[in-house]
């Protein structure tokens, strides 16, 4: 699953981006709590769309906690093409 930047070009020239679904893996740091590691599927046109939906989720997930560190490992739009072999098992599919 990589970005590709024609991708966003492609958009722009048709006049209208569409929003799409990104993959965001992070982890959050709460003092005296062991790090918890999320992976969220968020919708939005751009990156600074999906890091605004982000804070949203984690200022609602986490409501009581004073302090929050967060850091993002991965944001990458979804890829629509899936490699069904990836999924193969003895010849079974299983996802």
């Amino acid at each position: 699953m990589a970005y590709n930047p024609e991708d966003k070009e492609t958009g722009r020239q048709l006049g209208a981006q569409t929003t799409r679904e990104w993959m965001v893996e992070y982890i959050v740091d709460i003092p005296e709590v062991a790090p918890i590691r999320n992976v969220a599927i968020l919708r939005g046109r751009e990156m600074s769309d999906v890091q605004s939906r982000l804070y949203d989720l984690l200022r609602a997930e986490f409501v009581d906690a004073r302090r929050l560190d967060v850091t993002v490992i991965r944001m990458e739009p979804v890829d629509m093409r899936t490699n069904s072999s990836l999924f193969e098992i003895g010849g079974a599919f299983a996802p």
